[in-house]
């Protein structure tokens, strides 16, 4: 029989508060992975380098805890099990902001639903969907102490009125850019402000370099990354690309290459690095509390990322830059560096001058285009030909000097746009449409010279520096100002998105194989000429809080050859309207 002590004190053990667990502990011992979002269902087990993350969420010590992170490393369910943990732990009220509505509403379905079902210590808290006072919608479900309502970034009501202790950011870089209100960020912050023991969660692959909210969010932190030994020497690294190793054309061969011992390790050995590994802080954060993780695939213990997997993936991209930043983004876990002026240079493209001489036109041009660019004292000119693919072959730059308000210096123009320039084959081809910048000098000079011209293909352009904006806007008509008339509407003026056309310029002035999209230039292209054409650089400025990227170029720099590169290829663009752009290459070629 049981002793009076032995009774009270099983009696008071009713009473004892449960013990407090970590994030990583409470998953472990409470959390299921449900078979709708899982490619394994059942118990969870964290990971290693999942462990320190986790628990930096219930670490009192920690308010923010902001995750850069590739695919395959767990994100979603961590997040997932932190509302879990606050649901049967601690509870509070919510908030969970997914980019869209649309995309909050098929978490709450497709994550939050089946963790309440399948999870034992979950089951019941939430009340019943179909009773209208059960608390439970798509959006919002209450539970005894809290709430959890999930938000979508595109709809600035879902930050009103609310109050919130935990606030976790999901995908933050696929958030539109603003709200009518603010940044989203923000607006979620400001709901948890009344609570001192407050968390935030901040996580998200991220996307362009300097453009991305989690990069960003990651560098004002103390930047956190899992160290790992080398097998063979014990020197703690950082997993990095560069340092994978392997045969060409043979991924089966990829070893890692120890940066201290220069040893190359097996993908064998990787559990054995990962379950030795260890977070250690690379970065002063900016403000105590404020704590950041990268976390990339190279450490997935998914069948998925093997390092042979990863190079296949690597090896499928590499040549495509589109693919290589979604590689870049979604396995390293690293902003894409998208800079289309990079490994540009006067003498780098000075090397790349072909045999041609000026004014001639190279085999492979079916039509030409002429880009004029309009200064004070002068006007800068440029004849490309076009080859199938848009490759493209600079045939003449000259400039012809004189005030442009005079009749000369145009009559000088219209020698350029009747002449024949001569053809491999012996024959000549002519202009087929000249682009007339009409945006800064002598815009009634130029509507007047297009306005007599316009049969010949001549149009007048004016720059917009507004990124996403079409190479070659619809048009519009204006009216041209005479000395003693003003004709109506007398030309079309056309907007040139120059920033998607530069952004296309110079991503194929990068590349050095001949083919479409190349770039040529023969013995006319002198360095002056390869300075201006590569005189504006991408940098970045803040607008209303977010960065903008801006082309700029230099002090004291000439920039006219890129303008008329510009000019050239949107009016090409403005003449492609006439064909089918499916068979456009090949009635061009029938026509010479």
């Amino acid at each position: 029989m049981a002793s009076d002590q032995q009774l009270l004190a099983k009696a008071l053990g009713y009473w004892k508060p449960p013990a407090k667990l970590t994030l990583s502990q409470w998953a472990d011992e409470f959390a299921v992975l449900s078979a709708e979002s899982s490619a394994e269902a059942g118990r969870w087990k964290t990971l290693p380098y999942q462990r320190g993350i986790m628990d930096a969420f219930t670490d009192p010590r920690v308010e923010t805890v902001v995750w850069m992170k590739s695919a395959r490393v767990g994100a979603t369910k961590i997040f997932n099990h932190l509302v879990g943990f606050h649901m049967h732990q601690d509870p509070c009220p919510v908030m969970f902001v997914q980019p869209t509505v649309e995309d909050a509403e098929g978490h709450s379905k497709s994550e939050i639903a089946p963790m309440l079902r399948d999870t034992p210590c979950l089951r019941g808290l939430v009340g019943d969907s179909k009773q209208k006072d059960g608390g439970n919608t798509i959006l919002e479900k209450s539970f005894p102490g809290g709430v959890l309502g999930l938000v979508g970034a595109n709809s600035a009501r879902g930050f009103r009125r609310v109050s919130r202790r935990v606030v976790l950011f999901d995908e933050v870089d696929g958030y539109p850019a603003t709200t009518n209100e603010g940044d989203q960020i923000k607006l979620g912050i400001r709901r948890s402000e009344y609570y001192w023991n407050r968390k935030i969660g901040i996580a998200s692959t991220p996307t362009t370099k300097d453009f991305s909210r989690i990069e960003r969010w990651f560098l004002r932190t103390d930047q956190r990354r899992y160290f790992v030994p080398c097998p063979h020497c014990g020197h703690h690294q950082v997993l990095r690309w560069q340092q994978f190793k392997w045969e060409q054309g043979q991924p089966e061969t990829v070893s890692y290459e120890c940066e201290s011992c220069t040893d190359r390790i097996p993908h064998s050995m990787k559990r054995w690095m990962v379950e030795r590994g260890e977070w250690r802080a690379t970065a002063t954060a900016d403000a105590p509390g404020l704590v950041g993780f990268h976390l990339w695939a190279a450490y997935s213990y998914s069948p998925n990322a093997t390092w042979e997997q990863l190079v296949r993936e690597f090896l499928e991209v590499k040549s495509d830059r589109d693919q290589l930043r979604t590689f870049v983004n979604t396995v390293l876990g690293e902003p894409f560096e998208d800079d289309y002026t990079a490994k540009l240079s006067p003498d780098g493209l000075m090397t790349r001058r072909e045999e041609y001489l000026p004014g001639s036109c190279p085999a492979g041009v079916l039509v030409l285009t002429c880009g004029v660019d309009v200064q004070d004292n002068r006007l800068a000119v440029s004849v490309w030909g076009w080859g199938r693919g848009e490759e493209a072959w600079l045939v003449w730059h000259q400039e012809i000097h004189g005030d442009p308000t005079q009749e000369e210096v145009w009559g000088q123009l219209d020698t350029v746009l009747a002449a024949g320039w001569p053809m491999a084959n012996g024959s000549e081809l002519k202009i087929a449409a000249l682009g007339v910048d009409s945006g800064g000098h002598c815009t009634h000079e130029v509507y007047e010279f297009a306005r007599q011209r316009r049969a010949r293909g001549v149009i007048p352009l004016k720059g917009a520096n507004t990124a996403g904006k079409p190479v070659i806007g619809k048009g519009s008509k204006q009216d041209v100002n005479r000395r003693n008339e003003t004709i109506r509407k007398g030309v079309t003026l056309y907007l040139v998105g120059t920033d998607t056309a530069k952004v296309t310029i110079f991503g194929r002035l990068r590349h050095t194989q001949t083919g479409p999209g190349s770039f040529h230039f023969g013995q006319g292209a002198d360095e002056e000429f390869f300075h201006q054409l590569t005189a504006e650089k991408q940098q970045m400025r803040t607008v209303k809080g977010f960065p903008v990227r801006e082309w700029v170029k230099a002090s004291g720099d000439r920039n006219e050859a890129l303008d008329c590169l510009v000019y050239a290829y949107a009016t090409l663009q403005w003449m492609a309207r006439r064909y089918n752009r499916a068979t456009m290459w090949e009635q061009l070629e029938r026509s010479l």
